[in-house]
Formats: C-alpha cells, sequence, structure tokens
C-alpha cells in the first residue's frame, strides 16, 4: 500500500488524466487502499476534470467518511467490495468510457486486437447496467471479477484494479485504447486478434512496472 499523501496526489493527477483522456466522466471514481479498513476516493460531489487533493476523501470499507463528512460516490460498494475479496488489489477505478462500452451495449465481446491491450486478459460482461451502489450489488461484481484485472459493466462502464494507481490507471488505458482499435477496425473488416502464442509474448514483455509508468508519464505530461 502507498502511503497515504503519495496516494491522494497520485489519485488526484489519475483521474483528470482520465478525464482528459475521454475514459472517466462527470461520474468515475478512483479508490486506493491505505490501510487495513481504510481507502481513499474522490468525493461525490468533485468535479473530476478540476479535481484537487481536497476533493479525495477517506471512507471505511462501509462507506462512513473517516475525516469529515463529505459524501463518497455512491457506487463506493463497488471499491469496497472487491477490496474485501480481493487483498493483493490496492487501487480500484470504475469508467464510463465511450469505445468499451459500445462493445457492452452491442454485445460484442473484447478482443485483444492491440498489444498492450492484451494485458486485460479475458474481460467478463457484468450483464446488468444497474449502479453498483448495494453492498450486494458490490458483491456480485466482485464475484464476477474473480482474480481478474477488469470487468465491463453492460451497458454502463469498466472496472479495472491493480496493485497500485499507476497499475490500474494505465491498465484502464490500455483497455480504452484496444477498445477503441477494436470498434474502428471492425467498421473496414474483421480486426485481427493476437494468437494465444503473440498474447503471451506480449504479457511476458509489457507487463512491468517501468511500462506502465512511461504511459502514466505520458499522459501526466498533458495535465
Amino acid at each position: 500500500m502507498l502511503p497515504e499523501a503519495q496516494a491522494r496526489k497520485e489519485l488526484t493527477d489519475a483521474i483528470r488524466m482520465l478525464e482528459r483522456a475521454n475514459v472517466v466522466d462527470y461520474n468515475g471514481h478512483f479508490s486506493a487502499r491505505v490501510g487495513e479498513n481504510r481507502l481513499l476516493i474522490n468525493s461525490g460531489a468533485s468535479v473530476r476534470g478540476a479535481l484537487t487533493e481536497e476533493d479525495i476523501i477517506a471512507i471505511d470499507l462501509d462507506g462512513r467518511p473517516l475525516d469529515g463528512n463529505v459524501a463518497p460516490p455512491l457506487e463506493f460498494h463497488l471499491h469496497s467490495e472487491i477490496y474485501r475479496a480481493r487483498p493483493e488489489v490496492n487501487a480500484c477505478v470504475h469508467t464510463h468510457p465511450r469505445w468499451s462500452t459500445y462493445l457492452s451495449m452491442t454485445g460484442n465481446t473484447y478482443k485483444p486486437v492491440y498489444a498492450q491491450g492484451v494485458l486485460l486478459g479475458d474481460i467478463p460482461l457484468f450483464d446488468s447496467p444497474n449502479s453498483i451502489n448495494t453492498k450486494p450489488m458490490g458483491e456480485k461484481l466482485a464475484a464476477a471479477l474473480g482474480s481478474r484485472p477488469s470487468i465491463l459493466l453492460k451497458s454502463h462502464g469498466v472496472t479495472v484494479v491493480g496493485a497500485d494507481v499507476v497499475e490500474a490507471f494505465t491498465l484502464a488505458v490500455y483497455l480504452e485504447e484496444n477498445a477503441e482499435r477494436q470498434y474502428m477496425a471492425s467498421q473496414l473488416g474483421t480486426p485481427y486478434v493476437f494468437s494465444e502464442e503473440e498474447q503471451a509474448l506480449c504479457r511476458e514483455k509489457l507487463w512491468t512496472k517501468n511500462l506502465f509508468k512511461k504511459t502514466w508519464d505520458h499522459y501526466r505530461s498533458k495535465l
């Protein structure tokens, strides 16, 4: 887990970067685990494109504010139930992106058509467009996610998890880049899908902290 001050800064930058990349809209949220029963998350009322560190609040796994009375997003259960189920996960982002949501709206399966997109693996579909705003819904989502890094929410958005904020951010970006390429290529014909052997090579070469940080630095340079 990151020190709280570092996590607060990284969450602020990550949400602003995702908003500028059209991956997060006015309702996206990003969290980081900073204690056994403590996580940081952007407040429900925060303006994502103008986010500051003051908009990052601390809550427990039941959604209770720990350092004031500012309310978390309604979908905090999405984060808290994944943290309960996945002790190795320390960051979770829920986005409402364009291209990957087109796939889930039309019943199209996410396919690895782009090297970095391979890292998301086989992405399941959570077959409900409803908000994940109750504990039972959060539990169902966490169960559907399983041990994977990401899940599509039908006609809704995407949830991505990682060992830290940089990893979760980068995987969220890779997922949307792959989905855009898949969508656009399908307008011309049938996109080429990486073979199992090619996917294994991509995972071996591209799943590294240095490359995740390189992607992070690229998007951060645009702030």
